[in-house]
């Protein structure tokens, strides 16, 4: 009757023990360098020739599925990020300063490789929802696609509850004002910070 009730008692322990590291998850926020970038020009190529980073914040939710050193990861971030960009179209001109600002819902899904459960290797895509979009003041959101796929990658730490992320993000949306002839891609770039903290 005890060995029954050792083994019953083991069995649950190791149950719990799996299901804690097959299921993580918490919240996340974080800092990071921002710029903005114009490729793919039809109006005029030289309008937006230099470009300045700002920095950028996010914060929002993750959960982690872990299997044998594999993890798959998906997140809610709300992101506040942008860019500077000037423009020297003409020598003899004064040059102009553009300052971009976006707020996005951006969901990643990372998937990855997790090293002695102590550092992450990871990549992944990221769906990211335009919810504002403005240049100097002006809504620009209407010229804007509201939805569009990018990626991140980056590596990660896990000490006890608390997780480290550095990540590289790269998105990009079409921009495209037919009153003024203006059409390019707008790429947004992104060296992220984040803490975060495991709540199961």
């Amino acid at each position: 009757m005890k060995n029954l009730v050792l083994t019953i008692f083991a069995l649950f322990a190791l149950s719990t023990a799996a299901q804690a590291q097959f299921l993580t998850g918490g919240l996340k926020a974080g800092v990071g360098s921002s710029s903005v970038s114009v490729r793919d020009v039809t109006s005029n190529p030289a309008e937006y020739a230099k470009k300045e980073s700002v920095t950028s914040y996010h914060a929002g939710a993750f959960a982690r599925i872990n299997i044998l050193g594999l993890f798959v990861q998906p997140e809610a971030i709300f992101t506040q990020t942008g860019g500077r960009l000037e423009s020297n179209p003409n020598a003899t001109l004064a040059s102009r300063v553009a300052d971009i600002k976006f707020n996005r819902l951006d969901v990643p899904i990372m998937a990855g490789i997790s090293l002695g459960n102590v550092v992450r290797l990871q990549a992944g895509p990221v769906a990211s929802t335009l919810l504002s979009a403005r240049q100097d003041g002006q809504n620009i959101k209407s010229f804007m696609e509201n939805s569009d796929w990018g990626y991140q990658a980056g590596v990660g730490l896990d000490i006890q509850r608390l997780t480290l992320d550095v990540r590289y993000e790269h998105i990009s949306r079409n921009y495209d004002d037919p009153a003024n002839q203006s059409n390019y891609d707008l790429a947004n770039k992104q060296i992220l910070v984040s803490v975060g903290l495991k709540l199961f």
